[in-house]
């Protein structure tokens, strides 16, 4: 992908060279599985004793990775010991690396694995592991797959394991309050921004927003796949005609006078707090997962979903979807094991038991998906919305594209929503900055 981040720091190389010699002492599949004849169909992994060591490279805690994925994991390999190392200040892949501590698979989001992976020389080819743990890449859904070759230039680095869209959240409170219909699945933009204009009113002394987004989900993931990076010219393209649709549509046709007087005293955007513990906001675009991952916001609220609204010309077109992706690392010792951790995470067994959980299932299979949230605490809500419209292509994906979003393109929308700059002026000093970040990230 972006080969000159390995020489990014000294410790990069170090990390290099800890992966040479440990080569040698990993078990089948040490070398992608390319060059190897071993069947793992051969081996029984439910049997013997392994060691995998795992790390959510997001800092989670064990707690959160026992209740999605442990349990799973320890239920099929009882003989399985699995270590969880939380990643933090000393403990990250880099340090754990530098120090000959084993990982043999880290997680995150498919838009930030692979700065941490590259930074610490882990980065590592599974095609031939796959292939001999007999993975079917054709069960997941195609888009994301897709996507893990392009960035890869071709080669499998990672594998997804859930995954998540954007869809609007609404407080039914607010909405009968003021007397205006739910929303429902199917809405266009244009729809929204009637629901707006209603919701959008000062009442018993609120002042009341009907709609907003996070900016950092939205544009990441949005409808119309336009990337923050060009590989060919390696350079931002937030000047790309497209990005000045995206934040019109997103922010710009709905902000009204409200949500620009807030927003300017409060020197943010409504956020869902403001949904669901202030209560002065109707509806917000955002993760599907969100209840799941916080359901302390949502407790004292009524509240239901529905999917994500889509334009005239492309009325069934979502939002790309953010999935979690799982690695076996470079110098992982157990890489055999590690792939039937990941090959298990993803059978048909898990996934219908993560969707039941609520998250959404990596799997192109209506069976699983059916089954999203029947078995959660919150069982009754619309959830068949996360899966009411087509996943939209992933927008190719570089190691900056963290940096450059939180930077320079989401301060974007605050800069002009608050009327400091207007739309162009502020895209071009977003481009400008943000190729300077880029060339110095480069040199490094």
């Amino acid at each position: 992908m972006v080969k000159h981040l390995l020489k990014k720091s000294a410790a990069a190389g170090i990390a290099i060279a800890v992966i040479a010699s440990g080569c040698g002492k990993s078990d089948e599949g040490s070398k992608g599985g390319a060059d190897k004849d071993t069947k793992a169909a051969a081996v029984d992994y439910t049997k013997g004793d392994y060691e995998v060591v795992i790390q959510d490279l997001a800092g989670g805690s064990d707690e959160p990775f026992e209740k999605s994925f442990g349990q799973y994991i320890r239920k099929k390999f009882p003989n399985f010991k699995i270590t969880f190392i939380q990643s933090k200040e000393g403990t990250k892949l880099q340090d754990l690396t530098l120090a000959g501590q084993n990982v043999d698979i880290v997680y995150a989001s498919l838009e930030t694995i692979s700065g941490p992976l590259l930074a610490s020389g882990q980065q590592f080819d599974m095609s031939g592991l796959i292939k001999e743990h007999g993975v079917d890449l054709n069960k997941f859904e195609q888009t994301t797959i897709d996507a893990v070759r392009t960035m890869g230039d071709g080669k499998i680095y990672y594998l997804p394991v859930t995954t998540m869209v954007q869809v609007m959240f609404y407080n039914k409170g607010i909405f009968d309050k003021l007397g205006v219909p739910y929303p429902k699945d199917g809405m266009t933009w244009d729809d929204v921004h009637a629901m707006n204009q209603k919701l959008t009113r000062n009442e018993s002394g609120i002042n009341y927003m009907g709609y907003s987004a996070s900016p950092n989900h939205i544009l990441r993931m949005n409808q119309m796949s336009v990337p923050m990076y060009d590989p060919k010219t390696k350079k931002p393209m937030l000047t790309d005609e497209r990005w000045k649709a995206a934040i019109e549509r997103y922010f710009l046709n709905e902000a009204s006078s409200s949500y620009k007087t807030w927003s300017t005293e409060k020197k943010k955007l409504p956020y869902y707090t403001e949904m669901t513990a202030s209560q002065e906001l109707a509806t917000i675009v955002f993760n599907s997962q969100f209840p799941f991952d916080g359901p302390q916001y949502v407790k004292d609220i009524d509240w239901d979903l529905v999917a994500l609204p889509t334009t005239k010309d492309k009325p069934k077109l979502g939002s790309q979807a953010s999935p979690r992706m799982f690695a076996i690392t470079g110098t992982a010792k157990n890489k055999g094991p590690a792939m039937e951790v990941i090959k298990q995470l993803t059978s048909v067994e898990v996934q219908t038991e993560i969707s039941k959980q609520g998250f959404m299932t990596v799997l192109n299979d209506d069976n699983v998906k059916k089954l999203i949230g029947s078995e959660s605490q919150f069982k009754n809500k619309n959830w068949k919305a996360v899966y009411y419209n087509e996943i939209a292509p992933k927008s190719y994906q570089s190691i900056y594209d963290g940096d450059i979003l939180q930077k320079f393109l989401s301060p974007v929308v605050l800069k002009v929503v608050t009327g400091q700059t207007d739309l162009n002026t502020a895209l071009r000093e977003a481009q400008d900055q943000a190729e300077k970040f880029v060339q110095a990230e480069q040199q490094k």
